[in-house]
């Protein structure tokens, strides 16, 4: 079974990073500011393969931003975010359809209407504000959160994390959350992603889409439909997301944590960088330097205040982590990194973020032979850095990376600390096979090791 301790000071380092902690300046955060049909269960996924990936319609060269609900409905402010599209190198728009507050648009699915919060229906009519994007050729990405949903775990208790008396489980910060192997969790998300995508949206893009941290101060998580370990579950879920999106014309993505491709294992969270690469279209890490602790990344002691030595040396891993997929003849994941283009004023040392250090982090980006990234700002507030965007957008990833000495040191420490074996793992989850009795069995009693 999988052992819940972290196997290296990177994940170690990881736990002691709570990003509601961190002023929740991330896809994952609150973004309020201005973010199986029957599934195919775990252990029977292996039957069928995923439907083949649609012809994408996605950029050559990803530059996105992200729009909150909030910014997104508002007349004032989206022809403002629309006009720095229409001005800049920006072609991509990754907009909340669903956050932790619940849906944010007229939704025919029962579930979502009746939980719908009094004032979130900021999107009303969904497909004409992506004909809207579209006009402008805007590549459009809905962004759903999916297992940090305590309006649907208060509402369907029995779909929920619990404690091993039965009751809810609760996070640090006050959250409950639903099973990421729950079939009706799936159904209920994927009902609403598909409605995304018959509203036009061209990528489907799934946050949150990971288990709580399993902190030793709180209580062992109990997943009463457990089928697997971690990893199976994601793999299984992304599986089944791409069954039922990929025949409606719509890519599936994931954001996962930055630190992903620099941990070994699954970050505590079932966010391991082989199986979500294996599995998504597009794997989107949150690479924010403010996000980063000294211990982290080789060579990198201030993380906030070294933008460029931070995303070259966090891609770089992903880099190589992938074309080592490659070799192993599995397709990866297509990376598209979160920059941050906010300050992180919560540091007691921090960069004051604008035009360079938006730059800086683009090149770190480049350098490892990457083209894509998406900004984040949990109010979509852009002007400040507006100064770091290209007029016209166009190819930059350099043609050959070599990666650094101490980088490939880290990488190759992995591969002893089971990437090989999870790589292949990855192509079976691939494939849907997921399966893993013991481990599921230890997670219905929350005693997973």
């Amino acid at each position: 079974m999988k052992r819940l301790q972290f196997r290296s000071a990177w994940a170690w380092a990881a736990l002691s990073l709570t990003l509601v902690a961190c002023g929740g300046q991330d896809p994952e955060a609150n973004a309020a500011g201005d973010g199986d049909s029957t599934v195919v269960a775990a252990d029977s996924a292996a039957a069928t393969s995923a439907a083949p990936a649609p012809a994408s319609k996605a950029p050559a060269q990803i530059r996105g931003l992200y729009i909150n609900a909030y910014a997104a409905g508002s007349k004032a402010r989206l022809p403002k975010l629309i006009a720095m599209a229409d001005s800049t190198e920006i072609n991509t728009f990754v907009v909340d359809v669903k956050s932790e507050r619940g849906i944010h648009y007229t939704s025919q699915v029962a579930l979502a209407t009746e939980l719908q919060q009094q004032g979130e229906n900021t999107l009303r009519d969904l497909k004409a504000f992506v004909d809207t994007l579209h006009a402008h050729n805007i590549y459009t990405m809905a962004r759903i959160v999916i297992f940090k949903d305590p309006i649907l775990s208060k509402a369907r208790p029995k779909w929920s994390i619990k404690k091993a008396d039965g009751g809810l489980w609760v996070d640090k910060a006050g959250n409950t959350w639903v099973s990421a192997w729950d079939s009706e969790v799936w159904d209920y998300n994927l009902d609403i992603a598909e409605e995304a995508a018959r509203a036009g949206f061209d990528e489907i893009q799934f946050d949150y889409v990971r288990f709580p941290e399993p902190y030793a101060s709180l209580p062992p998580q109990v997943h009463p439909e457990a089928k697997g370990d971690r990893t199976d579950a994601i793999a299984a879920f992304l599986n089944e997301a791409k069954n039922r999106l990929h025949p409606l014309g719509a890519l599936v993505s994931a954001d996962v944590f930055g630190l992903s491709p620099n941990d070994p294992d699954d970050v505590n969270i079932g966010q391991q960088w082989e199986t979500i690469a294996a599995t998504a279209d597009h794997i989107l890490p949150m690479m924010y330097p403010s996000h980063y602790l000294p211990v982290h990344l080789p060579g990198v002691k201030q993380p906030d205040l070294m933008p460029y030595e931070t995303l070259y040396k966090s891609a770089g891993m992903a880099r190589i982590r992938n074309d080592r997929l490659k070799e192993a003849g599995v397709r990866p994941a297509r990376v598209i990194a979160w920059l941050q283009a906010f300050s992180a004023t919560w540091l007691r040392n921090h960069l004051e973020y604008g035009p360079k250090q938006l730059q800086d982090q683009k090149r770190g980006v480049y350098d490892v032979g990457f083209e894509d990234w998406v900004l984040w700002h949990p109010g979509s507030k852009y002007e400040p850095i507006l100064g770091g965007l290209e007029r016209e957008t166009q190819s930059r990833a350099k043609p050959t990376y070599t990666p650094p000495a101490d980088v490939l040191a880290v990488v190759d420490l992995f591969e002893k600390q089971g990437v090989r074996v999870a790589r292949e793992k990855a192509s079976a989850q691939a494939r849907g096979d997921t399966s893993d009795p013991a481990a599921a069995q230890a997670a219905k009693r929350g005693t997973a090791e």
